[in-house]
């Protein structure tokens, strides 16, 4: 259900050469225009798919993986980007952050 392009692996590869391999998680953050995945080192906990995509562990709630029906991690402009294979609605201006949001993402690494 994560599927990492070559240039992400790469990337991981390099990022953990100077730490110890720590789960993956991936989170909805709210945006101006959209909410989008966002990735953070973190343990697993209730709720939550395990999924070993690459010799990496990545962690996310389930119900949020469905709502993706999966992740591709890519680098774009040195920023790893996930996008979900079934991308949710953008807000319109009169939407809030708490009652709508897409799964789209970035974060510098």
């Amino acid at each position: 259900m994560i599927e990492i392009s070559l240039n992400a692996q790469k990337e991981l590869d390099a990022f953990f050469l100077s730490q110890e391999k720590k789960p993956i998680r991936l989170y909805l953050a709210p945006g101006e225009q959209s909410s989008r995945l966002e990735f953070i080192l973190d343990t697993p906990i209730n709720g939550d798919e395990i999924i070993n995509a690459q010799n990496y562990t990545f962690c996310i709630n389930a119900e949020l993986l469905k709502k993706c029906g999966g992740i591709f991690i890519d680098v774009i402009d040195d920023t790893f980007v996930a996008t979900p294979r079934i991308p949710f609605p953008k807000r319109s201006s009169s939407c809030s952050a708490s009652s709508c949001g897409t799964c789209s993402s970035s974060c510098k690494k």
